[in-house]
């Protein structure tokens, strides 16, 4: 057997080890995890089933949009069939589960494709995660001018929220959404410095997507945004956490909104997303196990149970191609 054959064997199997080990590190150890009743838990899964499979199927209608929507950016350089795109996005989650900032989950993708530059990808899938995230910052941050007098005296926040930071706030949302939709035209000014020329080659390639390529991106990233949104939702009520939708909805869009500003490692999030959740949730209600136990269950759904999935589709990687 040839050496990058055996290398490549080995490369799968540690991926796939440090995956399941941050999995079973996080379930085990973990302070907000070790707070929650697994019996009730399970009883309120057990006596709430429906509503759990309804969760669990949006769990996949979500990552089928993320599919579809790579799917659609990647065109630009090699077309792939919707099996392939979700077997990469499954494979990313399972490398980006225990990588800073989901960084892995560009490599994960990546090495599913046949033929087109890799580091192109990366870039295409950069730009990918870029829509999804101007999505959680624009809704966040119209939760957060509503909802922040809820948080002038919370001791979270060391900087004082202000008209002035509200202001500033918009602006940087202004930014953003030029920034995003205006990509090609700061690719071309990056090439105003030398320093950028290495990249040239490969970072050219955002400037095959116009107006109308990014906002379908944008749109699938919408799409994504109102699918877990609603998951978060459901199981807010399956774990009884009484507040009004209104106050609700604007509650989880504030919760990824400050998770988004977070960095952490993917698995590690539990600890994250328990505290953020607390944080807004609790201006709201009382009831920190519900709180605590929605969050967790959305993150297993979510994101651990894919991560799972994914390590079965780790072994089709290719990372070396033959010449």
């Amino acid at each position: 057997m040839p050496f990058k054959k055996y290398l490549s064997i080995l490369i799968k199997i540690v991926i796939v080890f440090f995956s399941f080990y941050f999995i079973y590190n996080e379930l085990v150890h973990h302070n907000d995890v070790s707070r929650i009743s697994l019996d009730s838990l399970l009883d309120t899964i057990i006596n709430n089933y429906s509503l759990i499979f309804i969760v669990v199927l949006m769990m996949f209608i979500n990552w089928m949009l993320e599919s579809l929507k790579w799917k659609f950016m990647i065109r630009k350089i090699e077309t792939i069939s919707f099996f392939t795109s979700f077997r990469a996005i499954f494979s990313g989650i399972t490398v980006s589960s225990f990588t800073p900032n989901r960084i892995g989950e560009y490599g994960g993708r990546v090495f599913c494709l046949e033929k087109s530059d890799r580091i192109q990808a990366v870039f295409i899938t950069i730009l990918c995660s870029m829509a999804q995230l101007l999505t959680t910052i624009i809704f966040g941050s119209f939760a957060f001018f509503i909802l922040h007098e809820q948080f002038l005296e919370d001791q979270y926040f060391i900087i004082e929220i202000s008209r002035f930071s509200l202001f500033v706030l918009f602006v940087l949302n202004i930014l953003f959404v030029l920034a995003y939709f205006n990509i090609a035209f700061l690719i071309n000014f990056l090439w105003k410095f030398s320093f950028f020329n290495f990249l040239r080659q490969y970072i050219n390639v955002i400037s095959l997507f116009n107006f109308k390529d990014l906002l379908v991106t944008f749109l699938y990233s919408v799409f994504r945004y109102i699918v877990f949104s609603i998951q978060f939702l459901i199981l807010l009520y399956v774990f009884n956490v009484d507040i009004s939708l209104y106050d609700a909805v604007l509650s989880v869009m504030l919760v990824f909104f400050f998770i988004t500003l977070t960095p952490t490692i993917t698995i590690a999030e539990i600890g994250v997303r328990g505290s953020m959740a607390l944080l807004v949730f609790l201006k709201f209600s009382t009831n920190v196990i519900g709180i605590l136990s929605s969050t967790f269950l959305l993150w297993i759904i979510n994101l651990i149970i894919p991560a799972i999935i994914g390590s079965f589709f780790i072994f089709s990687l290719k990372f070396f191609r033959k010449s």
